[in-house]
């Protein structure tokens, strides 16, 4: 069977199964993942959560998927994570896979740990707890991802575990001083 390029949920699945046989640690994140929490919105790619994972393993990893794997860019920083980003390229279609590490290795690790299992398309995945999906958003720098989190404040005033979430962001300021922790979550009432 042909991956269909042109499906990102067909992509998350297809990726996070990849991942998941290399032994790689990564959860489901992004906008496939806002609709179980949020407000959900079109999206073309597919985001997980990773910790530990080299550019080369995770590129290893997903060519067994049979399409072309390009690595467009490793470990770039965007805000309080590094992103790497996968190009899958085949049947004249062309998708991304984009690996987000947060930049505090304490978090990347809790952030695996709090991971919930969901189902897309009847299968199992696993996918990043709400709470870290709005921590998640605040480490990232886009005014789209900080609309993301507040979709999720939302839609899941009540459930969220907001002591949790003050209590990661404290922690998070402190970990990282160069970006805007305390700043971003005022903007959600946090």
């Amino acid at each position: 069977m042909t991956l269909d390029l042109d499906d990102p949920i067909a992509v998350m699945l297809a990726a996070s199964a990849a991942l998941t046989r290399a032994e790689i640690e990564a959860a489901a994140y992004g906008g496939l993942t806002l609709g179980m929490y949020g407000e959900a919105r079109e999206t073309r790619d597919a985001d997980l959560a990773a910790t530990g994972v080299t550019p080369d393993r995770a590129l290893s990893a997903l060519e067994e998927l049979g399409v072309l794997v390009v690595l467009a860019f490793a470990d770039v920083r965007f805000g309080g994570c590094t992103l790497t980003r996968l190009s899958l390229v085949g049947g004249g279609q062309l998708n991304t896979v984009d690996l987000v590490m947060p930049r505090s290795r304490r978090y990347a690790e809790v952030v695996l740990t709090r991971a919930v299992q969901g189902q897309l398309r009847g299968q199992v995945l696993r996918v990043v707890a709400p709470e870290d999906f709005v921590l998640l958003k605040i480490l990232a720098t886009r005014d789209r991802d900080l609309e993301d989190a507040r979709s999720v404040v939302t839609q899941q005033r009540g459930r969220l575990d907001v002591d949790l979430i003050g209590a990661e962001i404290e922690a998070l300021s402190r970990e990282l001083p160069d970006h805007d922790v305390r700043g971003r979550s005022a903007m959600l009432g946090l």
